[in-house]
């Protein structure tokens, strides 16, 4: 075991730097701790790891680069209050630990979609465990967010069209450690505003929602043929301003052959995003 990397060692730098630091003012403090940030940022990049070190957005009160005033002044990653949601409590929920850079990104879409008061539910395509369905139904409890999966991993209607790679991968059964029941556990629901349809895509689309405006959806399939269905009945229900946030575009191949395809005669164009697995914005015109 490298002594190194154990969790003794990180304690123990830590509390050097905190002895250290007694007797330094805030913003001796801060420089520090930007200088230790930039080192151990560039010793990570040198060593060519498949973890980096990612600073936390200046709008983070954690952040090194931290300015209250700009986040008073603009909400940092919460909605500015105003007279029509004063009284709505919203949460900020983590994702998994190496995906920090997804959870602000979609905490900034939800914010933005609040603050232009786009109209219509939210939606969810490819659950899993209930990570991102959960942060997005605690940071707008006040919108209805309909959550589509089978909840028992991927269909094999839609393996069928994945080429042969994703086919043998390993990754097709990665998605079975799941159920409709331990999500709903999971999310723990702020109120009536969360809907399950459980089952095969779009199948399970109910026929009230044929009539439904949308304004957020995330499309998490992975694979072709429910990354485009989700595409074909979400786009056209999309509120002007709306934002479809599709995951995996620069990772699953399935995925950013049907959002590519989809595109090709829309005026919109697919931003990439550079979380972990590659996101892709679509803003609706």
């Amino acid at each position: 075991m490298n002594i190194r990397s154990s969790l003794l060692w990180c304690w123990l730098r830590k509390f050097k730097q905190q002895l250290l630091s007694v007797g330094l003012s805030d913003l001796e403090k801060s420089k520090k701790e930007r200088k230790e940030l930039i080192r151990l940022s560039d010793k990570t990049l040198k060593e060519y790891s498949s973890y980096f070190i990612q600073g936390r957005m200046d709008i983070d009160p954690l952040g090194s680069w931290h300015n209250p005033e700009f986040e008073k002044e603009t909400g940092g990653f919460l909605p500015r209050v105003n007279s029509h949601n004063k009284h709505i409590i919203r949460e900020f929920c983590d994702l998994e630990s190496y995906d920090n850079v997804r959870k602000d990104m979609i905490a900034l879409l939800l914010r933005t979609i609040i603050e232009n008061d786009t109209f219509g539910d939210f939606a969810e395509l490819g659950v899993y465990k209930g990570h991102t369905a959960k942060l997005i139904h605690y940071y707008a409890p006040e919108r209805k967010l309909h959550l589509f999966d089978t909840f028992t991993g991927f269909h094999q209607i839609d393996l069928q069209k994945e080429n042969k790679q994703i086919q043998e991968s390993e990754s097709i059964n990665a998605f079975k450690d799941t159920s409709i029941e331990g999500v709903k556990n999971f999310v723990s629901m702020k109120n009536n505003n969360v809907f399950f349809h459980k089952g095969y895509f779009p199948d399970t689309i109910p026929t009230e929602l044929f009539k439904t405006k949308f304004a957020f959806v995330h499309l998490d399939a992975d694979l072709y043929q429910p990354t485009l269905e989700g595409l074909k009945f979400f786009y056209e229900r999309l509120s002007k301003k709306g934002i479809i946030l599709c995951h995996d575009y620069n990772s699953w191949p399935g995925s950013r052959k049907a959002i590519d395809e989809f595109l090709v005669d829309k005026a919109e164009i697919a931003i990439p995003m550079p979380d972990k697995s590659g996101s892709a914005i679509i803003v609706k015109h």
